[in-house]
């Protein structure tokens, strides 16, 4: 049961999220904390008889503010950029509070000089390292938006998709050891995660304005870091700039770039092949541990793993003010949604196999449905916030895990939470390649050169 929710960060997801959990919770009293409470949000706040705290959450100050909120019945999601997600988490379980986020935040991205230790790879080592020790506490969910989070669901989904597909019809593993060896099985070589986020909202940007259908804060930080990959174990060689950790699993590159540097080649049904960006994204890295199978007398097996984005077309003009390591010339940021006059997100993970062809399987949310299923939301935050809201739910029923990845969820019921909100959901098969006799599936194959999507394609709006 849920007495109260307290949502650190009540911007673009926080508004998103917010009908949903008063419909899955109408009785649960919910708190919410931002820096920032303009008309419009304090709008949003009497509307629904919120409580509302206007602080920004700091190091300084995160225990004395939230410590009063949080006791067992509560549930505590930070969707606020750079607010620490391991003293967040180890706060709520000492008050013995469940807790959630959609990525994994360090308190300052800014903070060292060395950008690889605020990598994914560094942050989720990090948490991992912080997890053990807590496996009985109460659970804590990290990373579970949209992606990261349910495009790990959506995996095992499509494993089990080609797995039928290729004439195999095996049980549904019951653990990650099962999942890597269906994997393995499947000769499955790549996993991206592919998006192609079609929203159309005409007249954006402005002259150095960031505009973008999520955190535009969040996302040029992901622009400026180094791109980061799962590196699969049928790579013949790193790439010419890519590099090692010196530590944890190694189950993660990363390239001497920026990721708006980066472009890979991409498919999905309803655009076919395309050109998307390579974004540093936690999935990358997770799910390509979690399939990596390491069993005696066989060689180490793993997938290369990447999140592949197209992001809308006013996001890409925005783009064009930034550095490659930084934004000195971005003068104000700009979450699309009510802008947005029509479009769709399609959001699901390609699934590339040696023997066996290939298998998407995702989401075609448009802006229309999703604004019908619940206000305040775009196809984008619309998929992230059910995401949340189906992965409080699988921690009801799992209230004593510690701390949880996506990746370890039970694939049935939370994509059953979950399918509502991101159809039409579908499944296709095909045998696209990134370039033809592309037979190996290695890296290079996709990688694309030069810093530019291709101009015939970039910025041409859809007819709406």
């Amino acid at each position: 049961m849920i007495e109260h929710i307290v949502i650190v960060g009540f911007g673009c997801v926080g508004q998103a999220v917010l009908p949903l959990l008063e419909r899955a919770w109408p009785r649960a009293a919910i708190t919410v904390v931002d820096r920032v409470l303009d008309h419009a949000r304090q709008a949003l706040i009497t509307r629904h008889r919120l409580h509302a705290i206007h602080a920004a959450i700091t190091a300084a100050n995160f225990e004395a503010t939230l410590a009063p909120l949080l006791g067992p019945g509560a549930f505590l999601l930070n969707l606020a950029p750079s607010v620490c997600s391991r003293d967040l988490i180890a706060l709520a379980q000492a008050h013995g509070a469940f807790y959630v986020d959609a990525g994994i935040e360090p308190w300052n991205y800014e903070a060292d000089a060395q950008a690889s230790h605020l990598s994914n790879y560094a942050l989720r080592h990090e948490m991992l390292a912080f997890a053990r020790g807590r496996e009985t506490q109460p659970t804590a969910l990290v990373a579970h938006g949209a992606n990261p989070g349910l495009v790990s669901v959506l995996v095992k989904a499509a494993l089990m998709a080609l797995a039928g597909k290729a004439g195999m019809h095996p049980p549904e593993p019951r653990d990650r050891a099962g999942w890597a060896a269906l994997a393995r099985a499947l000769d499955i070589r790549v996993v991206q995660v592919a998006e192609y986020d079609s929203q159309q909202a005409p007249g954006y940007p402005r002259d150095g304005e960031f505009a973008n259908t999520w955190s535009a804060e969040g996302f040029i930080t992901e622009c400026l870091q180094d791109a980061e990959l799962g590196w699969g174990s049928h790579e013949p060689a790193l790439p010419p700039d890519g590099y090692r950790h010196g530590y944890g699993s190694g189950a993660a590159i990363a390239l001497e770039r920026p990721g708006h540097r980066t472009r890979v080649r991409s498919w999905s049904p309803v655009h076919g092949p395309f050109d998307a960006y390579l974004i540093t994204h936690n999935e990358s890295i997770s799910i390509a541990e979690y399939l990596t199978d390491t069993r005696a007398g066989q060689p180490l097996y793993r997938p290369t793993v990447y999140y592949a984005y197209r992001p809308t077309a006013a996001t890409q003009a925005s783009m064009q003010w930034l550095d490659d390591r930084a934004a000195p010339r971005v003068r104000g940021e700009r979450i699309l949604r009510d802008e947005i006059q029509c479009g769709e997100d399609e959001l699901g993970v390609l699934l590339m196999s040696g023997r066996h062809g290939a298998v998407w399987h995702g989401s075609r949310l448009s802006v229309q449905r999703a604004r019908a299923l619940a206000p305040y939301n775009t196809a984008t935050s619309l998929q992230v916030a059910s995401s949340l809201a189906a992965g409080m739910q699988w921690m009801l029923a799992n209230p004593s895990r510690g701390v949880v990845e996506s990746d370890a969820l039970d694939f049935g019921p939370v994509l059953a939470d979950a399918a509502h909100w991101w159809a039409p959901l579908s499944v296709a098969f095909t045998d696209w390649l990134p370039r033809p006799g592309a037979t190996s599936l290695a890296f290079t194959d996709f990688l694309l050169d030069g810093a530019k999507v291709r101009p015939d394609a970039a910025l041409l709006p859809l007819a709406c």
